[in-house]
């Protein structure tokens, strides 16, 4: 017996193969656990999923530069964050080091090109990049290295040959997607770069971006960043210098004739100067009781000296330029986009910045397809990225170092003060009650003491003596009241007497 299920698939498939018009929207399911999608659509391609940090160059695909300037590159194959659900098992080619020169490539299995037969009608290279941070100087461009039979990726230095460059590369000012080809002049087959002249700009983040460039047959490209196009136009007309050369250019042996005017505006010869007209008289005589207005506009005033006016000169022809001959180094390329082979793909770059990822590597002829297994692999993981950065935890700010010190003036004591005041009301509040009291019993002191003591009156009188003495020539000495207050009474009499 056939289910229900299988009845309504059959009849809506044969209900497509009659009418074109109909499609059967079936969504792609995802696994739970996460896999590669097929890449054998691929000429070729790199999910670094197969390999390790310890394999990665010891096979035949990956090899690094022997250069000198690449010796301390350090490159790995790390898994991705644990916040990013099952992607955390998609593995990435990893820039370890920051301020680093890496050079290394992987050697394809046969050439690659774009040639306008069958099957063969555009190129296109695609791969993602994630930073870390915010990066202020990092290139991460590919080169597609020129095939010949001297290439040998060992070698890899900054001069080696490369058919395109393409993918981000920020560092100060300069924040572009690069695109850059070799174009080779059939006449001389001499190779020059043409560069785009207007690139877009670097997505300069945390999360992942896959960057794609399409070139076709009819001499057009196509650049996208996250599946979104960013720039398309002509391979003639949107790169400097121009692929083609002007058919005609200036005949280096024509010269200006001596009579050619080029003198638009000449004096007119009609005007006379006017008989008033005093050259010699200063142009302004000092007003004492005026002073120059801020806006005066000596340009509005005439000339310092008299001149006629312009007019247009009868005998003016233009400026002069040279005749035009033939081109002698002209040359036609009908297809540009027809570079030469490729047969390497590499990664030649400086970075200011370290942990950048890269992954996904795609190299093949169909735009489609390769845009397919970008949305089956870098759209779902930067969904997952843009979860896991919202539940990263925020970075502890660094602790500013000490400053020196400054001694604290006036004001800042009182600011102190009135913040220990609000802080502890009641300590300062007992602490004010206290030193009223002590200053209301010093203040009390001279009134009371002697109406509670009475003082003797040997000592008054002694006080009173020595209070008028003259202290000029005779030395102060102190009076012991005490003693005084305790001499027997005889002495006191005998004291008087004398």
């Amino acid at each position: 017996m056939v289910s229900l299920s299988l009845l309504l698939a059959g009849v809506a498939a044969t209900a497509a193969s009659q009418d074109p018009a109909v499609a059967v929207d079936v969504p792609e399911q995802q696994p739970a656990d996460f896999s590669v999608p097929s890449t054998e659509r691929a000429f070729w391609a790199e999910t670094f999923q197969n390999t390790t940090t310890t394999k990665l160059f010891e096979g035949t695909t990956w090899v690094k530069s022997a250069g000198k300037k690449y010796r301390e590159q350090k490159i790995s194959v790390k898994r991705g964050s644990k916040l990013l659900g099952k992607f955390a098992a998609d593995k990435a080619l990893v820039l370890d080091n920051k301020a680093q020169h890496y050079g290394f490539a992987a050697k394809l299995p046969e050439p690659f090109y774009l040639d306008g037969s069958k099957g063969k009608k555009s190129l296109v290279v695609q791969y993602e990049v994630k930073y870390p941070e915010v990066v202020k100087c990092a290139g991460t461009y590919l080169k597609l290295l020129r095939d010949s039979p001297t290439l040998n990726v060992t070698d890899l230095n900054d001069k080696t040959p490369f058919t395109i460059m393409f993918g981000p590369d920020k560092c100060d000012k300069n924040n572009k997607v690069q695109f850059i080809f070799n174009h080779r002049n059939p006449v001389t087959n001499m190779y020059e770069e043409k560069a785009l002249q207007i690139s877009p700009e670097v997505k300069n983040d945390k999360l992942s971006h896959v960057y794609t460039l399409a070139i076709h047959d009819d001499n057009t490209f196509e650049m996208y960043a996250d599946l979104n196009l960013i720039k398309n136009g002509s391979l003639y007309t949107l790169f400097k210098p121009a692929v083609l050369l002007p058919k005609e250019i200036d005949d280096p042996t024509d010269l200006k004739p001596t009579t050619w005017e080029e003198t638009e505006f000449i004096p007119d010869p009609a005007a006379v100067k006017p008989a008033e007209w005093d050259e010699d008289a200063p142009r302004t005589i000092p007003n004492l009781s005026l002073h120059q207005p801020p806006d005066w506009d000596e340009a509005a005033r005439g000339p310092w000296r008299w001149s006629p006016p312009m007019i247009e000169n009868p005998d003016y022809v233009g400026e002069w330029e040279p005749r035009k001959i033939p081109n002698p180094d002209y040359f036609d390329d009908p297809h540009p986009a027809r570079m030469d082979p490729i047969g390497a793909v590499a990664l030649e770059v400086w970075s200011m910045s370290e942990n950048i990822r890269l992954d996904n590597f795609w190299l093949g002829h169909n735009l489609n397809d390769a845009k397919k297994f970008a949305r089956l692999t870098w759209q779902l993981k930067h969904e997952a990225e843009k979860k896991a950065v919202q539940m990263e935890p925020e970075p502890k700010k660094p602790t500013p170092p000490e400053s020196k010190k400054k001694e604290p003036n006036v004001f800042d004591r009182i600011d102190e003060a009135v913040a220990w005041v609000v802080k502890y009301p009641l300590v300062a509040g007992l602490g004010a009650f206290f030193v009223f009291l002590v200053l209301l019993g010093f203040r009390g002191t001279p009134h009371h003491a002697r109406s509670a003591f009475p003082m003797s009156p040997v000592i008054q009188e002694v006080l009173d003596l020595d209070k008028n003495k003259d202290t000029s020539q005779v030395p102060r000495v102190p009076v012991d009241g005490t003693e005084l207050r305790h001499r027997p009474a005889t002495a006191t009499t005998t004291t008087q007497q004398a």
